[in-house]
C-alpha cells in the first residue's frame, strides 16, 4: 500500500519585517531625507566578516545632497548610491545570519522593509526577537506560510485570541494605514491617536503578533 509523504515546503513561512528608523541604516536614511522610495538593493561583504559595501536606487530625478553615500551611477529610476555599512548594524546582515538569505530589501518614509523566507514559525521567532532586542520598532507587516493558506494567501487567524485593547490597537493602526504600503500613518501617530507611547503601542503590537504566529504554527 503506497503512502502520501507530506509536503517539505508546506510549512515555510514569507515574512516581510517592517523597521522604524533603524539606527545606521542608509536605506532608511536617504528614504526619510529624500522622502523618494529606496529600493534595488544589492549588498556584498567583499570577504569581510564586519563590514557589508551596499549599493542602492533612490528613486528621484535628481542627487539628494542629505543622503550618506557616494553617487555612483544614474539609471532611469534614479540616483545609484554605494555606502559601506557596519554588520552589526544592518537588519538585513542580521536576518542572514540565521541562514535566511534576504529576498528583498527597500525604504519608504525612514522605515526599512526586509522580505525573506523561513522555514517555519519557530526561526521566525527567533528572527524577530533578536531584531527587537538590536531596534527599537520592528512589526511583522506580512506573513503567509505555503501550503494550506485561504484566499488572500495569508493564514487565517481567529481574533478572539486578542484581548479588547489588542483589538483596539491593531484596528486604529490598520485604519490609520500603518500597515499599508507605503504607510498611512507611523509609529509615532498611531500612539499619539490611542494615547500611548511608542513604546507600550510596540508592547501591544508584539503581544498581538505573538498571538498571530501561533495559529500559523499549529497548521500542518
Amino acid at each position: 500500500m503506497s503512502t502520501t509523504e507530506p509536503d517539505p515546503i508546506q510549512a515555510g513561512v514569507s515574512v516581510t519585517l517592517a523597521i522604524t528608523r533603524p539606527r545606521e541604516c542608509p536605506l532608511a536614511d536617504a528614504s526619510s531625507r529624500s522622502g523618494a522610495r529606496v529600493d534595488s538593493v544589492a549588498r556584498t561583504s567583499c570577504g569581510s566578516q564586519n563590514s557589508t559595501s551596499t549599493e542602492f536606487t533612490v528613486q528621484t530625478d535628481s542627487t539628494t545632497d542629505g543622503v550618506d553615500g557616494d553617487p555612483v551611477f544614474r539609471t532611469d529610476e534614479g540616483v545609484r548610491y554605494r555606502r559601506q555599512c557596519e554588520a552589526e548594524t544592518c537588519p538585513a546582515d542580521l536576518v542572514e545570519s540565521f541562514c535566511c538569505p534576504v529576498n528583498d530589501v527597500h525604504a519608504v518614509d525612514g522605515t526599512l522593509y526586509v522580505v525573506f523566507y523561513a522555514p517555519d514559525t519557530d526561526q521566525v521567532r527567533d528572527i524577530v526577537a533578536a531584531a527587537r532586542e538590536r531596534f527599537d520598532d520592528v512589526a511583522v507587516r506580512n506573513l503567509s506560510q505555503s501550503g494550506e493558506v485561504v484566499g488572500n494567501g495569508f493564514v487565517s487567524v481567529d481574533t478572539g485570541r486578542l484581548t479588547d485593547r489588542q483589538r483596539e490597537v491593531l484596528t486604529t493602526a490598520y485604519d490609520m494605514g500603518y500597515f499599508e504600503y507605503p504607510k498611512g500613518a507611523n509609529a509615532e501617530e498611531v500612539a499619539a491617536e490611542l494615547e500611548i507611547s511608542p513604546s507600550t503601542l510596540a508592547e501591544h503590537l508584539a503581544a498581538a503578533q505573538q498571538k498571530v504566529l501561533g495559529p500559523v504554527a499549529s497548521q500542518d
